[in-house]
């Protein structure tokens, strides 16, 4: 069997794996890669490159940030001091959270941030007695614009910092975005 009718077969696989949900979407992924390597579609080094490559290795640390600040108790803390400081208002909440949210994302993950911050945001809706929704939405995209303040802030950054080096330019710093990222954070 050729290596495109192996690699759609397994595409196929995972799609319905995918869609069914049995199994995390990370498991998903490994399954695939070892499927290909076993099927001969890609070699041991070429199915464990991707995992020397230095964005991965970013976000796994930002990742391993996250757990130890959402270990510490300082996320928790930050929550309790958003209601201290909001209480029930509910736009000067939404504004806070916002803010926050944007702040985080710059120097940790979008990603991360939303996930670290859920939690929180679903208690502090509880508390104030304002519908999820009104503080999740707010919060998503405080994450989403604060990420494209810095280097590390969203995994496409990342990608395209890395790319462009390929291409014989200079990779990003880390705040060459920064300028541009504020501005789009402050009109968001």
């Amino acid at each position: 069997m050729s290596p495109i009718a192996i690699t759609l077969i397994l595409l196929l696989l995972a799609l319905i794996l995918f869609g069914s949900e049995k199994l995390p979407v990370d498991v998903v992924g490994i399954i695939l890669v070892i499927g290909m390597v076993v099927f001969g579609v890609l070699n041991v080094q070429e199915a464990v490159a991707g995992f020397g490559n230095d964005i991965i290795i970013t976000i796994a640390g930002l990742f391993v940030l996250v757990g130890g600040l959402m270990k510490t108790g300082l996320v928790d803390l930050i929550g309790r001091r958003l209601y201290q400081i909001a209480g029930n208002n509910e736009f000067l909440l939404t504004s806070l959270i916002m803010a926050v949210a944007a702040v985080s994302a710059s120097v940790l993950k979008n990603t991360t941030t939303t996930a670290m911050f859920l939690p929180i945001v679903l208690g502090l809706a509880e508390k104030a007695k304002i519908p999820p929704s009104k503080l999740l939405m707010p919060m998503a995209f405080g994450a989403i614009l604060g990420g494209s303040c810095t280097l590390i802030g969203t995994s496409t950054n990342l990608a395209v910092s890395g790319a462009i080096s390929r291409y014989g330019l200079e990779p990003y710093s880390m705040f060459e975005l920064t300028p541009v990222g504020v501005i789009t954070v402050a009109v968001g």
